[in-house]
């Protein structure tokens, strides 16, 4: 613990182009990993599975929600978000401060 704590401390990131904490941790993790039994083993990877599967599905609903509020925004404007859009791009393309998102 102590070398890792210096490693930290220094910044000392790579060593010769090996990334050495993230190789500890690697070994930290791996070590812990195998004091697993079997039962334990196969209830993290269903956790972990449980989890990528909320992510994906909370993607899915913000998008969802993305595409139902452009279309009543789009109803809003009776058609015109489109035009909206085309005149925020003209007006970011010559702002002094102009966005990434145009």
């Amino acid at each position: 613990m102590a070398w890792y704590a210096e490693l930290k401390r220094r910044k000392w990131d790579c060593i010769i182009g090996i990334d050495m904490i993230r190789l500890y941790r690697q070994k930290l993790y791996d070590d812990w990993y195998n004091s697993l039994t079997n039962e334990q083993k196969q209830r993290l990877e269903e956790y972990r599975k449980e989890k990528a599967e909320k992510r994906k599905r909370d993607g899915e609903i913000a998008l969802a929600r993305l595409g139902m509020m452009f279309n009543a925004m789009n109803e809003v404007t009776h058609g015109g978000m489109y035009d909206y859009i085309e005149t925020a791009r003209l007006v970011n393309k010559i702002s002094l401060h102009p966005s990434k998102f145009w």
